[in-house]
């Protein structure tokens, strides 16, 4: 009897041993971030906290094709805004389209207060939404299907006119798109539209270059950075221009080790 008892204990012991070291929840060499890294979660390093998040878009695309590859050096995450109609739209597709750190988007060109600011080809007040649709469809043919989103190129009369407005993100929503506001004036209606009619949206908060000088533009970078940190995150429009592009690529990398993360603007909707 007491042979049989002994048996048992030997035998419950081993299969709790056994049971023990098989136990998924028990990783007797790896660390809870070597499990995480095994199931595709980006690793983090020691020390690492991520303060806010920034997200730019550089606009018009399409004008100057050589400063492409310029753009093509800056290895982090960007939305580009890519103007249609215009010779040099199919090169910035195809330089652009498909490498991974970049988002595209459609830079719509819109009217904007000043006639000596028009474009040969952009939404006006006074088309009809038969109009409007026609003109999006063509730039959105140009885009190759490649953008999911869109902004506005100039604009600052056209977004201010709610009824207008409203009738283009309508387009916007058939479409299944997303519009960024670049909010080229404080009277523009775009952003709060869209979320009223379910278009997935976000805002821009800073311009990087209206002044185009490379210390002016570090400086809007150092508040874009405050903003991200205050708020949690901050949307920047810049644009293809030789100084912005110099400034961000030097500038870029270091943001990481202040706590900011950059991401695509899509990232920001809401």
């Amino acid at each position: 009897m007491k042979k049989i008892i002994l048996l048992i204990v030997i035998a419950s012991a081993s299969f709790l041993i056994y049971s023990g070291l098989n136990d998924p929840l028990i990783e007797n060499d790896k660390k809870e971030e070597d499990i995480k890294n095994e199931n595709g979660i980006e690793d983090v390093e020691p020390g690492e906290e991520i303060k806010g998040e920034v997200a730019i878009i550089i606009d018009d695309l399409g004008y100057n094709p050589e400063l492409n590859n310029e753009l093509l050096k800056i290895k982090q995450p960007l939305t580009v805004a890519i103007l249609p109609f215009l010779k040099n739209t199919e090169k910035a597709i195809n330089d652009f389209g498909g490498v991974d750190n970049f988002e595209l988007i459609l830079h719509m060109p819109f009217e904007p207060i000043s006639d000596k600011h028009f474009e040969d080809k952009m939404i006006m007040t006074d088309h009809s939404e038969e109009e409007m649709d026609e003109l999006l469809t063509e730039a959105l043919s140009e885009m190759d299907n490649r953008v999911a989103g869109v902004n506005n190129h100039k604009g600052s009369k056209f977004t201010s006119d709610e009824e207008k407005m409203r009738q283009f993100l309508e387009l916007i929503k058939e479409n299944n798109l997303f519009f960024v506001d670049s909010f080229t004036i404080n009277t523009s209606v775009g952003y709060d539209l869209a979320k009223e009619l379910g278009v997935l949206t976000a805002k821009r908060d800073i311009f990087l270059d209206y002044v185009d000088d490379k210390e002016e533009i570090r400086n809007r970078l150092h508040e874009l950075e405050e903003l991200a940190l205050e708020k949690g995150s901050a949307i920047a429009i810049g644009h293809h221009k030789k100084n912005t592009l110099e400034v961000l690529r030097e500038e870029l990398p270091k943001m990481k080790d202040r706590g900011i993360r950059l991401i695509k603007v899509s990232e920001l909707l809401n």
